[in-house]
């Protein structure tokens, strides 16, 4: 490929966008799909950066240094900090979009699209079927289903996935090759074929000691029948969504190399899996989220 992405996997990807910067047939705005974490953030990040610097993005001048700090005055971000993003919002960036531009493009990064509330998505829908002259957007989703239909239509969707276990582990012993191979082997299993998540734990090491801690925990549980020593630990998760999180992925990770390795209670963790999947998308509605927990840890 032409450009230095330095992104592990999505080669298929990247090279059709590519194609698209190569050939001048750019979307006014694209949309990045696939589950969370796979590193469709960091594609539009980069993608942006080839947008507006000179040297495609070369990741040292003053132009891609700004753009990674979310401070390039034609690079207008919302990433995503948990809350919706409100009509007040949109109505902000519209009129940063009708100033006068002092650079190739203007990029619009939107992070979770979803977030927006079902006003501020109508507004929305307004620039994004008439944006200003060389206005690029790039935005990334983690659920297609629940956009509406109307903007869809007026995007270039570009579909992400994740990946084996086994080419995380090359690739992470490529780019990490002063790491011990049971780290790698570890954090390959927590991040469950999601690039994104698989560097970010790589590179941070306090995320990591919270994940090791965490799949000890869930260990521990797994191996006694002990209801209230169940509940008790979800007393010390319930009120943090990064928790519960994290808690979601490590237990998921658990049961599907149980699975894989024909444990005997297979059957029973597959029926679990399914209901990790259910719990998650109960939290998405705001439903209690100790109860949902619970729920869960008596499923065990």
């Amino acid at each position: 490929m032409k450009y230095n992405w330095s992104i592990i996997g999505h080669e298929k990807q990247l090279r059709q966008i590519e194609k698209d910067l190569l050939a001048g047939n750019l979307a006014h705005a694209y949309l990045l799909a696939g589950t969370n974490s796979v590193g469709k953030y960091t594609v539009a990040k980069k993608m942006a950066g080839i947008l507006q610097c000179e040297n495609d993005f070369c990741h040292s001048c003053n132009t891609c240094l700004q753009i990674q700090k979310g401070s390039h005055i034609d690079t207008m971000e919302m990433s995503d900090d948990r809350e919706s993003i409100k009509i007040e919002e949109v109505r902000k960036l519209i009129d940063r979009l009708n100033m006068t531009k002092q650079s190739p493009y203007k990029v619009v990064l939107i992070q979770t699209l979803e977030r927006m509330t079902t006003e501020a998505a109508n507004s929305f829908l307004k620039i994004l079927e008439e944006p200003p002259s060389r206005t690029i957007f790039i935005m990334t989703t983690n659920n297609v289903r629940i956009l509406l239909p109307t903007v869809l239509s007026r995007v270039r969707i570009v579909k992400f996935g994740c990946v084996s276990y086994e080419y995380l582990v090359e690739k992470l012993t490529e780019l990490y090759p002063n790491c011990d191979a049971e780290v790698i082997k570890q954090v390959s299993l927590f991040s469950l074929g999601k690039t994104g998540r698989a560097v970010r734990l790589m590179e941070n090491l306090d995320v990591r000691a919270e994940y090791m801690k965490t799949y000890q925990n869930v260990q521990n549980f797994l191996g006694h029948k002990n209801v209230v020593d169940r509940f008790s630990y979800i007393e010390d998760v319930v009120e943090d969504p990064a928790q519960i999180e994290i808690f979601f992925n490590i237990l998921t990770s658990v049961l599907r190399s149980k699975i894989i390795g024909g444990d005997d209670a297979s059957n029973k963790y597959i029926k679990t899996l399914s209901k990790i999947d259910e719990a998650g998308m109960l939290l998405t509605k705001n439903v209690n989220a100790r109860l949902v927990l619970e729920n869960l840890m008596l499923s065990l």
